[in-house]
């Protein structure tokens, strides 16, 4: 079989890995009837970032932002990334939470769910499944990928083998770090389709952190891989995707077809390079491979979003000359730890201790209780074991082993309905368990509805919206190859309103001039 199928990150990965999740519900569903005729196999449309940032900082309903999606696509197949017991946060889930949260995502639309383990432990997320197929929903199980001498082909082999026991749809290769390389795509997606064969689809998506996501995903598909990832140029490559025209173009030179009406697809990415622009924010661009940066890199993994607040905090200290030192040491703390795969919540528990390792001039004199925990096994059980010397200075006195599996029976929506109830339904019983009293409070207090579905502006009328911004205009000339006629006038009319008051409008010989009052009065006027 020739055709790739292309599942659409636009609306999830791209703006989490390159603009922070901050883009707001009237931006993403203004563009969603038009990147729903490209033709994609799926499309992702959140994940806990959206809980995490819509509410926080957005004040808008992560719920109302969904189920708007699903009307914008409703033909469309959709998606959700779901952070395994984390769900969103540090705070590990048990199953009534799991429960009710499929349930709201169902209602919402979600059609898919993708559930990883920051530890790929299959005890972790085995009971998503069957709750996902009992709402209704299909759910892929996630393989996440990473870079050690733990992480072997036969250990990336045994986790698709635990994923298929417990009934996943489908198996996704996840490259978060970007630290695959072709190379390595050659000899592991052939291993994970023959251990597949045929009982699930296979699927794969890399990041470009280091420049290699395209390479490994054309390796992929040359190996038999027949479903990738992909995201709009704009909000492609960096620490984001590949761009979908760029796996357009490279399918095709390897003798493969992605069948999509690129039109649409070219539409989507002139309006996000478009809302980069009148936005300030910035657009992905290539990364250069580099075998030096890759071996610092993938020697600690930190992935982007992180690196960033690392950055920022680094800074407000005064600090930042520091951060190559502070990058050694996470690459000797993850090893420590047991090579744990570089995704919230594994990449802050390795991050914040190297940082105070490095700080505090002494390693591990100050251990934060949540490595307490880990290193005691409430999160799973890592790649390697950790190291005894480490797990001497991490652990205290009495601490005894965790079993991550036994909290996951005991009830806890009950008591949140208890305390902070009654809710007015389930959605809003999720966002008082995954955010705290006081965001809750400032969310409700300037939280944004949309009393109509946001729809997209033609460019025209985005022209004069971005003009009537700017003012000093004389005058405007409007034609077409083919004369104006009066509907297209009309058109134009109906939104100078967005222009500064004072003007007039004329349509004569085929074009529509728009005049200023002031240039009138001056007798003068400019295209």
């Amino acid at each position: 079989m020739n055709l790739v199928e292309v599942v659409d990150e636009t609306l999830r990965d791209g703006p989490q890995s390159l603009w922070a999740s901050r883009v707001d519900t009237e931006t993403l569903v203004a563009i969603a009837p038009t990147l729903a005729r490209a033709g994609f196999a799926e499309i992702v449309v959140g994940s806990a970032a959206l809980f995490e940032f819509a509410v926080k900082y957005l004040q808008e309903d992560p719920w109302e932002r969904l189920r708007l999606l699903r009307s914008a696509m409703p033909h469309v197949t959709l998606r959700f990334l779901v952070r395994g017991r984390n769900l969103m946060g540090w705070r590990r889930f048990p199953n009534d939470v799991i429960d009710v949260f499929f349930d709201c995502l169902r209602r919402a639309g979600i059609d898919w769910v993708m559930v990883f383990d920051g530890l790929n432990d299959i005890r972790n997320i085995e009971h998503h499944f069957p709750t996902a197929r009992k709402g209704g929903m299909k759910a892929a199980g996630i393989v996440c990928f990473s870079e050690s001498p733990a992480h072997t082909d036969d250990y990336f082999v045994a986790r698709t083998q635990d994923l298929l026991d417990v009934g996943a749809d489908a198996v996704l290769l996840y490259d978060a770090s970007g630290v695959m390389t072709p190379e390595r795509a050659r000899t592991l997606v052939p291993a994970l389709l023959r251990t597949i064969a045929g009982r699930a689809r296979f699927e794969v998506t890399a990041h470009c952190a280091t420049g290699l996501g395209a390479d490994c995903l054309v390796e992929a598909m040359r190996a038999g891989a027949r479903r990738i990832f992909t995201a709009g140029r704009p909000l492609a490559d960096a620490d984001s995707i590949p761009a979908t025209l760029d796996m357009v173009g490279r399918a095709r030179e390897i003798g493969l077809e992605i069948d999509l009406d690129l039109a649409q697809v070219r539409a989507v990415d002139d309006y996000f390079s478009w809302i980069a622009h009148s936005q300030g924010k910035a657009v992905g661009r290539p990364v250069t491979p580099d075998p030096e940066a890759y071996r610092r890199y993938a020697s600690h993994q930190i992935p982007g979003g992180m690196m960033s607040n690392m950055l920022r905090q680094l800074a407000d200290l005064g600090l930042t000359h520091r951060l190559p030192e502070i990058l050694e040491e996470a690459a000797r703390v993850r090893r420590e730890l047991g090579y744990p795969v570089m995704v919230t919540p594994m990449s802050q528990l390795v991050g914040v201790q190297a940082t105070m390792n490095v700080v505090e001039g002494e390693r591990y004199r100050t251990v934060p209780e949540e490595l307490r925990l880990y290193a005691r096994g409430h999160y799973g059980r890592p790649a390697a074991p950790i190291d005894p010397d480490v797990l001497d200075r991490v652990l205290r006195p009495g601490d005894t082993p965790v079993d991550p599996t036994a909290s996951f029976l005991e009830p806890y929506l009950d008591e949140v309905r208890a305390d902070e109830g009654p809710f007015p339904s389930d959605e809003a019983l999720l966002l008082a368990v995954f955010n705290s009293r006081a965001t809750l409070a400032e969310y409700y207090r300037k939280r944004r509805t949309f009393e109509r579905t946001p729809t997209l502006r033609t460019p025209l009328r985005a022209l004069l919206g971005e003009i009537g911004r700017r003012g000093g205009l004389r005058a405007l000339r409007i034609s077409k190859p083919t004369d104006l006629t009066y509907g297209d006038a009309a058109d134009v009319l109906a939104t100078i309103d967005a222009c500064p008051a004072g003007y007039t409008s004329e349509l004569r010989r085929g074009e529509l001039q728009v005049v200023a009052a002031r240039s009138r009065e001056e007798g003068r006027h400019a295209d």
